[in-house]
């Protein structure tokens, strides 16, 4: 098969992955209020602390923008991350590795389909809050905010690629591994407050983090107004971090997959 062909094969795998999970997601609008509602209680809450403390506005709009952020996290964490792992055992792996679909058109149309729910969802939560709190963001900065935030979920769901064939050779550890992962990484990432507040190391450290690198630019532009090439360093961090990151889930998977034809360890039930 040559390698356009191989291409066309990825995405048409990738475009039927990702249509079963936005269809599945958004079939019952019930789900997308609560997913909307319930985030929304959390980032209101940190906003009437910083108000009734008397903290900057700039504050209010750093903690709608992280907190709208808080979903794509625990989406590369679970329906990502855990995925493969679950396919596993339910049994649908098995019928992933005997058909004609490459493993990495699967995980790219999961990435597709998650960050297209997740956006939605975080569009909508941005949405409320600056229309419940009067927080105002720039909006003549919508299109180089645009490019942060979609750079940011090529590096977040590239990430989440890795952790896909992470978590599947790790097996039934995965759950104490997400819990492990869960509530430092958004600490870290300044949510609900600006990385500036960070020591500079930690500053430097955390920089490797998607999620924190999104926020944080996404604040820059649409909350202190800044330029695009004022934050250029986060533009080219993110695409260096999507870049590595995608080769990387794409080496990883290629050598589970050979792993497991060769030792049947990834259509057992057993770890």
């Amino acid at each position: 098969m040559s390698k356009i062909n191989e291409l066309i094969l990825v995405l048409r795998v990738a475009y039927a992955r990702a249509y079963v999970r936005i269809k599945g997601v958004n079939r019952d609008l019930t789900h997308f209020f609560i997913d909307v509602f319930l985030p929304l209680l959390g980032i209101s809450a940190i906003i009437l602390a910083y108000k009734s403390m008397g903290a900057p506005e700039n504050l209010l709009g750093f903690a709608a923008i992280g907190g709208a952020m808080i979903a794509f996290w625990y989406n590369v964490l679970w329906s990502m991350g855990s995925q493969l792992y679950w396919d596993k055992e339910q049994g649908n792996l098995q019928l992933y590795i005997i058909s004609p679909a490459p493993l990495i058109g699967i995980l790219l149309g999961m990435a597709i389909g998650g960050a297209f729910n997740m956006s939605l969802r975080a569009i909508t939560i941005l949405i409320a809050t600056s229309l419940l709190f009067n927080i105002k963001f720039n909006l003549n900065a919508i299109l180089p905010a645009f490019l942060i935030f979609i750079l940011t979920l090529f590096a977040l769901y590239s990430l989440g690629m890795i952790f896909a064939s992470t978590f599947l050779r790790f097996g039934r550890s995965i759950s104490k591994i997400n819990e492990l992962l869960g509530e430092p990484i958004l600490f870290f990432s300044g949510v609900y407050f600006p990385l500036k507040l960070f020591p500079i190391v930690i500053q430097i450290v955390v920089s490797i983090i998607p999620l924190a690198l999104g926020i944080e630019g996404m604040r820059e532009i649409l909350i202190l107004n800044k330029t695009l090439f004022e934050i250029i360093w986060i533009l080219i961090l993110l695409i260096a971090l999507g870049i590595i990151f995608f080769v990387i889930a794409v080496k990883m998977l290629e050598y589970l997959e050979k792993l497991g034809k060769n030792q049947g360890t990834l259509t057992l039930k057993w770890d």
